[in-house]
């Protein structure tokens, strides 16, 4: 098979195992819509809240595998690094823009979380350092992602020594950042410091 085509079928699956939306079907399962319920956001956290932290945890792991299992796997078939992020970044899209949710879908930091473990495991530490700080200066999900992300992105392109690295980061805040934005209030609203009154309001599902 020609590389390119094998590349492209390969990051085109990968984006169709991303948007396989989990933690929506078994809150379905539930008799719930999780479209409907809290931040209306069919992620994790949602589920945790809305229907039971056991179901919200089931849901996390099964997203954090669609982050893992690809990667993984497709660098074992290809050798090849970039596929492999590209393949990545294809499953993040694919849970965020879900054509089975009408190209709607969660936020992605689950199915991340998997990607970055894949990559290499102390980057999720580095993410989830990044994050926790953004969040206690800034009080803004969005800015906190972003120093997460820009946190991990460092740190890889340090330990592997690839501008790859870069162009993986910049896609993952491309895919990721619009899912944090509120299109009720004025675009510049959404990336004010200190947003949020509260830690508390940080992690509460509720539309923003």
């Amino acid at each position: 098979m020609d590389p390119i085509i094998k590349a492209i079928l390969l990051i085109t699956i990968s984006y169709l195992t991303g948007s396989i939306p989990f933690c929506y079907l078994l809150a379905r399962l539930k008799r719930k819509d999780l479209t409907k319920l809290g931040d209306k956001n069919p992620g994790g956290w949602n589920l945790a809240f809305s229907v039971s932290k056991s179901w919200g945890l089931l849901g996390t792991l099964l997203d954090a595998a669609k982050g893992f299992v690809p990667y993984f796997f497709i660098l074992q078939y290809t050798g090849s690094v970039f596929i492999a992020l590209a393949s990545g970044c294809a499953v993040i899209a694919g849970h965020n823009y879900s054509p089975l949710l009408k190209f709607s879908g969660g936020k992605g930091i689950a199915s991340l979380l998997g990607l970055l473990l894949a990559v290499h495991p102390l980057s999720v530490i580095i993410f989830g350092a990044g994050i926790l700080l953004g969040l206690f200066l800034i009080k803004n999900m969005i800015w906190g992602v972003a120093s997460g992300l820009a946190s991990a992105t460092l740190f890889l392109i340090l330990y592997w020594g690839s501008l790859a690295y870069m162009i993986f980061g910049f896609l993952l805040i491309l895919i990721i950042t619009p899912k944090y934005i509120n299109h009720d209030i004025p675009l510049g609203k959404n990336f004010k410091f200190r947003k949020e009154k509260t830690l508390k309001d940080l992690f509460t599902p509720k539309a923003r």
